[in-house]
């Protein structure tokens, strides 16, 4: 609900939260509807942030590649 309705400064403290964490969270059947709403409702800045911090290169990203 907040990231739908709530101000951008908290949007972006959920987002901020959950940086870093997404592959896993994304895992979940609960959390991984969060991390949908944070690409969908987020601006362009935080969704390229939460893209870059977790399309990368290396074995750590092998769940998104």
């Amino acid at each position: 609900h907040v990231l739908e309705r709530g101000k951008p400064h908290e949007r972006n403290q959920i987002i901020s939260t959950i940086i870093g964490s997404i592959v896993q969270l994304s895992q979940h059947k609960f959390t991984s509807n969060v991390v949908e709403k944070c690409l969908q409702c987020g601006d362009s800045t935080a969704r390229e942030m939460l893209i870059k911090n977790n399309i990368g290169h290396g074995d750590k990203n092998d769940n998104l590649l």
